[in-house]
């Protein structure tokens, strides 16, 4: 899917147009790591459930006026929910470009200078973890899931498994990343809802902040809670900049702001409760068998198939951890909704395989 802005002139007609807030999808969460871990994650603002079939992600390549783009299959978002799309790449033998998506058992430690052994510190102040691979370049795995490690399991749809057929998931530091709706891009743009960095800019390596510090490689990008819709269209014709201050900065390979639910100020009026226990959901992906263990009792879980069918329904636990079996027949995205003996609620997303 390519569709050429036209012109300047014609780029100009939607400089005026705005997204009314809380009205539409939007880029909620944005992850350019290691190898081929990207992600996007959208958000649905509005109070009515949202399919996104009726819209596509893509990139505009090292300052492209033409998108390159993937319409989305079709799933339900709930109101004031999240959809986080992953680049396919799950083989475990996969090398270099096929390097798989982290899934939460890779071998780390914390990133050496090979001079000084001094762990590496990002632009950021941050330690810098390496996961480890053999001489051949395949993955280490170990026993032990680590959550922040995993962000196969915080998928909700894969996409774009070969590159030579589509490649709009593929994108690094210096390709604009963009939410359409639709297939294709409007003669006028209009039909363009959000826009990680600017269309027809060439950055180098990415856009940065005035101190220059990266803002589109080595991140995970979340958007702020003040923002209530996409930017628009975005584009370097017009002058635009990347509103970075719209976004909070963590360092690369950040997964576990991704998924569970966005904070955004159009979810006000969402009245359902928000856990603030700690818990845990694996291994996820799982073959139906998992586990979850929290710092409360756990009284209920309920797990439901992304058409809103509960699956499963089990009020009979009487501890920190319990450990669930489902039929694996009922592969694909799942929502484990865990109640907890305040009636606190938490939410995970997980990938039964």
């Amino acid at each position: 899917m390519k569709q050429f802005l036209l012109s300047v002139l014609a780029i100009l007609s939607f400089a005026t147009i705005n997204a009314q807030n809380c009205s539409d999808l939007f880029i909620s969460g944005y992850v350019e790591g290691y190898g081929t871990n990207r992600a996007i994650e959208l958000y649905n603002p509005t109070a009515n459930a949202i399919d996104v079939s009726g819209y596509s992600v893509g990139r505009f390549s090292n300052g492209a006026t033409s998108l390159t783009g993937i319409q989305l299959p079709s799933a339900m978002i709930q109101p004031y929910g999240n959809y986080v799309i992953v680049i396919e790449k799950l083989d475990s033998l996969g090398t270099g470009l096929e390097t798989p998506v982290w899934n939460g058992y890779q071998a780390w430690d914390t990133c050496r200078d090979a001079l000084n052994g001094m762990p590496i510190i990002d632009d950021a102040g941050e330690v810098v973890f390496c996961v480890q691979y053999d001489a051949n370049g395949l993955p280490l795995y170990g026993t032990v899931y680590n959550d922040f490690l995993d962000l196969q399991g915080r998928a909700d749809v894969f996409l774009c498994p070969d590159y030579n057929v589509n490649n709009a998931m593929y994108f690094n530091g210096d390709d604009a990343v963009a939410l359409i709706t639709g297939t294709t891009v409007a003669n006028d743009g209009s039909n363009i809802l959000d826009v990680v960095g600017v269309i027809g800019e060439d950055p180098g390596d990415a856009w940065a902040t005035p101190a220059g510090l990266w803002i589109t490689r080595d991140r995970t990008l979340i958007r702020n809670s003040n923002i209530e819709n996409g930017s628009g269209a975005v584009v370097s014709a017009l002058g635009d900049t990347l509103a970075y201050g719209d976004w909070t900065s963590y360092p690369k390979n950040t997964f576990d702001v991704i998924d569970g639910q966005h904070d955004c100020a159009c979810n006000l009026i969402n009245t359902q409760p928000i856990s603030t226990v700690d818990f845990s959901v694996y291994p996820n992906p799982t073959n139906g068998a998992f586990t979850i263990e929290a710092a409360k009792r756990i009284n209920r879980v309920e797990i439901y198939n992304m058409v809103g069918q509960m699956i499963y329904n089990n009020a009979s636990f009487t501890a920190e951890k319990a450990n669930i079996v489902i039929d694996n027949s009922n592969k694909g995205i799942h929502i484990v909704k865990i109640y907890f003996d305040n009636e606190s609620i938490a939410i995970q997303k997980l990938l039964i395989d």
